[in-house]
């Protein structure tokens, strides 16, 4: 029995691309998923209120992504913080 595989929706293609052509595309990707790892994770820990997020859809799932907030500093420090790693790992060559 032959299944077809599911094809990925608009809104997830952007967001993850299928095709990771160049080194600012492969940063990219690593800053996006590095988002949603760390926003899921201080969402389901209640570490930030719910202000502090805002709701996307990906494949028809609601993710919540953590935003920087003028009313929540901690949300703006994490923020620039993982934006900062990503910008660093660019100039550190292993």
């Amino acid at each position: 029995m032959a299944t077809a595989q599911k094809q990925r929706n608009c809104a997830s293609a952007v967001v993850f691309p299928t095709k990771i052509a160049t080194e600012q595309q492969s940063l990219m990707l690593v800053k996006r998923l590095l988002a949603v790892a760390v926003s899921c994770i201080t969402y389901l820990r209640g570490i930030f209120p719910e202000s502090a997020y805002r709701t996307r859809y990906m494949d028809d799932v609601c993710v919540k992504i953590l935003r920087e907030d003028k009313n929540c500093p901690g949300s703006t420090q994490l923020v620039k913080w993982y934006g900062w790693q990503c910008r660093l790992k660019q100039q550190v060559h292993f």
